[in-house]
C-alpha cells in the first residue's frame, strides 16, 4: 500500500501498490498511516523525497511479508 497526496491537494490517499486502486482519502498523513498500519499490520516507511515530489509511503501487504 502507498500513501501520497490526493490530487495534489491537502488530503492524503491510500492506494493498493499493485493495482493503484484507491482505498481511502484522509485529511491527515498520520491518519493515512494509521489506516495502512491497521490493514497491513506494519508501520509504513517514508520513502526518499526529491524537491517538488509528493510524499510516498510504502508498506507491503501481510502476504508479502516474510519472516
Amino acid at each position: 500500500m502507498t500513501i501520497s497526496r490526493y490530487k495534489g491537494g491537502r488530503h492524503w490517499a491510500v492506494r493498493e501498490a499493485d493495482t493503484g486502486s484507491l482505498v481511502v482519502v484522509t485529511v491527515y498523513r498520520k491518519g493515512a498511516a494509521e489506516v495502512v498500519r491497521r490493514l497491513t499490520g506494519q508501520v509504513p516507511e517514508k520513502a526518499k523525497r526529491r524537491k517538488h515530489e509528493a510524499f510516498v509511503y510504502e508498506a507491503k501487504s501481510p502476504l508479502e511479508v516474510t519472516s
